[in-house]
């Protein structure tokens, strides 16, 4: 007997059958699953199935719940406006029911995109070049139903890990630091989870996003600064900084069109307060972390430039 997402899936795309299912992960906390779908004659599609668990009524639990509610929008207004410079999956139909959710999208690995785990050096570069397309489309533009603010670590949504922070100059100048991020000149849409993770990555050299449930405004060098943390850590460096600013920078200026000096100063400024921005995240997450000498220097000169 078939279950009831099949049916939905084959009256959506008009084939006659499923011939074979792939789990490719749960989602987080446990919230439903990631199938490919195999058509019968009609190659595959990738089906998000949001199934919550019993409401918390937590924090944690609303904020996903949420989540998946502006992931949605997202698909549906933001999305079909990217490019193949910011690939990401088409929505093809989708569905809510109760407190059960279902995209149904676009393969990716159909287009010959596939995850590398970890990205090598020419995958990162396409990555942050992906990530600079991004924001050159969507400066100074919210497609409509997104997070007021993007990004899943923003202080406004995670009083809980605030609060579980031991005494320290990120926890003491947690609020100052996420007002210097909230109130830029120059806003785009963030990616919000630009983790390595959520990007897949072709033979020709070309980044595709996926996961957009912390889509919403923002400062762009937050992305940056996110995707560069998960692939360096403490082990990046200021001449290797550098040279990702440089390929961010110029592949803006040159998706824009337009003279951005004034915008790169800004960003370029704020790239240690988005830092530690996040690593006061990190501090509060329920982990025993020792900050090193990289995310310190970061703080001193965040602190200095929100002075």
């Amino acid at each position: 007997m078939s279950k009831p997402w099949e049916s939905w899936v084959l009256s959506q795309t008009k084939a006659p059958a499923i011939s074979q299912v792939h789990r490719l992960q749960s989602l987080w906390g446990g919230y439903g699953e990631l199938l490919r779908v195999h058509l019968q004659g009609a190659g595959s599609v990738v089906l998000k199935r949001v199934l919550p668990p019993p409401d918390e009524g937590s924090v944690s639990d609303r904020r996903k719940r949420r989540s998946y509610q502006v992931e949605l929008a997202w698909y549906q207004a933001g999305a079909p406006l990217c490019d193949s410079r910011c690939r990401v999956a088409k929505l093809l139909a989708s569905r809510i029911e109760g407190d059960e959710m279902m995209f149904l999208l676009e393969d990716l690995g159909a287009s010959g995109f596939t995850p590398a785990r970890p990205p090598l050096p020419e995958q990162r570069e396409a990555g942050i070049r992906w990530l600079a397309h991004f924001h050159a489309k969507f400066l100074h533009q919210k497609p409509p139903g997104l997070w007021d603010q993007g990004s899943y670590w923003h202080l406004e949504t995670r009083p809980e890990e605030w609060s579980r922070m031991a005494l320290s100059p990120w926890k003491e100048n947690a609020g100052a630091i996420d007002r210097a991020l909230r109130n830029t000149r120059f806003q785009t849409l963030v990616h919000g989870d630009s983790k390595p993770a959520n990007f897949l990555w072709n033979s020709n050299g070309e980044a595709a996003a996926v996961d957009f449930q912390y889509v919403g405004p923002g400062c762009g060098i937050r992305d940056v600064a996110y995707f560069l943390d998960c692939c360096f850590g403490e082990s990046l460096t200021e001449e290797s900084l550098k040279g990702w600013f440089d390929l961010y920078f110029q592949t803006l200026r040159s998706a824009l069109e337009s003279d951005v000096d004034a915008l790169e100063e800004e960003w370029r400024a704020l790239f240690p307060v988005a830092w530690s921005d996040y690593q006061r995240f990190y501090l509060g997450w329920g982990r025993s972390v020792q900050m090193g000498e990289w995310s310190r220097l970061q703080l001193e000169q965040a602190l200095w430039t929100i002075a």
